[in-house]
């Protein structure tokens, strides 16, 4: 099987829009590595991570992360060490805490494919 160190994808959502940032190819094994969010604003934000297989819709079983905190200009480096099957959706939501302006949350995953 061929490895394939990489930066599995990047992602600028729009707040409160869940957004995916990696889908799995078919005939492939992945293992994300690293995860890190970037809040670069002057807001606090709330972030969300969700794996889904492409075939369910999303239910609380999904959640990686739900509601976690990335205070303003700050950075969330999560190492998960995940190996997700072909068909397996990575997804990212941001929201503004209560009482702030809008963020400005990026989200960057990195892992090894197999095929």
């Amino acid at each position: 099987m061929p490895t394939t160190y990489k930066i599995l994808g990047q992602t600028l959502p729009t707040a409160n829009v869940l957004s995916n940032v990696y889908v799995v190819p078919a005939a492939t094994s992945t293992i994300l590595n690293t995860i890190t969010i970037c809040n670069q604003s002057a807001a606090n934000a709330n972030v969300e991570i969700i794996i889904r297989p492409i075939n369910e819709a999303l239910a609380n079983k999904h959640y990686i992360l739900e509601n976690v905190l990335v205070p303003r200009a700050d950075t969330l480096i999560f190492s998960p060490g995940i190996t997700l099957n072909s068909a397996v959706i990575v997804a990212v939501n941001n929201s503004v805490v209560t009482g702030e302006t809008a963020a400005n949350v990026s989200f960057n995953v990195y892992g090894v494919e197999l095929t």
